[in-house]
């Protein structure tokens, strides 16, 4: 077996088994698929790792040894582990699982997640995101919900930008995320696919207001041809299958509902009075714009910022913004109200973002 070098100048020999767990069963454990051998710097996963401190440290039987064994996890991804720990060049033919398998291997080791940020934002250049916008029907291969997950714990803020603002639009009911892995108990804070479904439910509420500008108009005048009037117009917005919004926004993503409102056609009846004789179309463009152009998507930068260190006074001052708390600071750069209202997470998050404690596995003690 060849071995894989990675520093020229180590001293460790990791042999990594990789199983197949696809062919595991509940009476057999899983085969194994191959192995590979690495050669790395044996300070170096010490120093990247409490779970390698101890092990390679400790009073374990490693750390009298020349090599070691590492087993469960995929040989591309402790391949591009060991590449970022020594900073040497990194892989990037890995499909979008492996992002979640890189993810939980972090978390079991303790590995500093963001030593593998450069590393995503360039693997996601690479990418045929495009390609997996459209296949958002099916979970049985990469679509936007895909995404969430890998693009908020290695902090890509514009493919986490991009996934919440088309996942918003683009899903009818209750927005959720895909985890394509065995590994179920990586997912997001719930709160943030909470913060998502409230965004959703508001465009309702914007589109709907909007909408109802005639509705309010025409119910309040005096005139006789007053209902015709109102009649028409609705009869308009249902015939595009548009309208009720309270019942389509169950079975229809707002996108398609907005597309439908471009098909608006209303003529006026000619007895039809200067109160009753509104720009309808007018009224149904500018609801198309405003609700279209009203979330941007949540931002990485607000969920993680706080204007204080005071957990209360995060709590209320998130009740009086000011222009300049959501639309300057941000790397995603100037982005509306509604961005930064529902990206409020509360106090700031560890910058790890795992919260959760390292899995040390049998090499947990004492580091101290």
């Amino acid at each position: 077996m060849s071995t894989i070098i990675i520093d020229n100048e180590g001293d460790l020999l990791v042999e990594v088994v990789e199983w197949d767990h696809e062919q595991e069963w509940p009476d057999r454990k899983p085969i194994i698929r191959k192995t590979q051998h690495f050669w790395v710097w044996r300070q170096v996963l010490k120093d990247s790792s409490r779970v390698f401190k101890n092990m390679l440290g400790g009073e374990f039987r490693e750390r009298h040894q020349d090599s070691i064994k590492l087993q469960d996890w995929t040989i591309s991804c402790i391949k591009i582990w060991l590449q970022a720990l020594h900073n040497v060049r990194q892989d990037y033919d890995v499909p979008i699982e492996a992002t979640w398998h890189l993810a939980k291997m972090g978390e079991y080791y303790g590995f500093d997640i963001l030593k593998l940020k450069d590393w995503f934002a360039d693997w996601y250049q690479r990418q045929p995101v495009d390609r997996w916008y459209i296949n958002r029907e099916s979970d049985d291969v990469p679509n936007p919900r895909w995404l969430l997950y890998p693009c908020w714990i290695f902090d890509h803020y514009k493919g986490f930008m991009k996934a919440t603002e088309f996942c918003t639009y683009h899903y009818c009911g209750h927005i959720t995320e895909h985890n394509p892995t065995r590994f179920r108990d990586l997912h997001l804070p719930q709160r943030i696919i909470q913060q998502l479904n409230a965004a959703k439910g508001r465009l309702r509420t914007v589109l709907h207001k909007d909408l109802y500008g005639p509705n309010d108009r025409l119910l309040r005048a005096t005139c006789t041809c007053k209902a015709e009037s109102l009649w028409g117009y609705e009869k308009a917005l249902t015939d595009c299958k548009a309208w009720p919004l309270e019942r389509l926004v169950q079975v229809t993503s707002m996108a398609v509902i907005l597309e439908r409102l471009t098909r608006f056609k209303y003529a006026l009846p000619s007895t039809a009075c200067s109160d009753c004789r509104q720009n309808y179309h007018s009224v149904v463009k500018g609801a198309i714009s405003h609700t279209s152009g009203y979330f941007d998507g949540l931002c990485l930068d607000c969920m993680d910022s706080s204007k204080t260190d005071d957990e209360d006074a995060d709590y209320w001052s998130h009740g009086e913004l000011k222009q300049s708390d959501f639309v300057y600071g941000c790397r995603a750069g100037r982005h509306g109200q509604p961005t930064w209202y529902y990206s409020y997470m509360g106090q700031k998050q560890s910058k790890d973002r795992m919260n959760r404690s390292v899995r040390m596995s049998r090499y947990d003690g004492d580091l101290e």
